[in-house]
């Protein structure tokens, strides 16, 4: 219920900005706040965006990744503040968490290219955040890992966005009738 109404509201403002073009501005900022407070993924931003301006699609995405490299090195030095001791008083169940152990390993083996598979992947970044603030104060590496990573991430969703249906539609097509063909191909065989 509560993520129905973040995104009606993230549409609201959403729109609010196309109409008055503000939109990228309105990205960068609610990606700010989204990674910061992590209360809405980023791709509830970057996709209704592109909807509503599919032309501006590369613009969308450079600001929100921009926006959120931001908002990740910001949460990232609040964390380095917090240090390792007050970091687990405040959350205990890191310390038996899946996700925060296999972080931790791969950001003490691999530094901020690990960060940078984060960033380009769908796993929560705030974890890793959380171990390169406590661990690694390092804040340009940081931002950087984060930019690029994202950069790629949201530039993949917004130009799926910007030629969907019709593009998308035709490479899917063309994968099906291929995968159609090659299939009764091995069964006449």
């Amino acid at each position: 219920m509560l993520a129905a109404r973040i995104e009606a509201l993230l549409y609201r403002i959403l729109r609010f900005a196309a109409a008055g073009n503000r939109l990228v501005l309105a990205c960068a900022a609610l990606s700010f706040v989204g990674t910061v407070t992590a209360a809405w993924p980023v791709t509830a931003v970057v996709v209704p965006a592109t909807l509503m301006a599919a032309g501006r699609w590369r613009a969308i995405s450079g600001v929100s990744a921009l926006g959120s490299a931001i908002g990740a090195t910001v949460l990232m030095l609040v964390f380095h503040h917090l240090g390792w001791t007050q970091l687990y008083e405040r959350y205990p169940e890191l310390a038996t968490d899946a996700s925060w152990t296999r972080v931790v390993d791969w950001g003490a083996r691999y530094g901020t290219a690990a960060l940078f598979l984060v960033a380009l992947s769908p796993l929560p970044q705030t974890p890793a955040l959380m171990f390169f603030g406590a661990l690694r104060p390092d804040y340009a590496g940081v931002f950087a890992a984060m930019l690029a990573g994202k950069l790629i991430k949201y530039s993949a969703f917004a130009w799926t966005s910007s030629h969907f249906p019709e593009r998308v539609g035709r490479l899917l097509g063309g994968l099906l009738r291929r995968g159609r063909k090659r299939g009764t191909n091995d069964s006449d065989v």
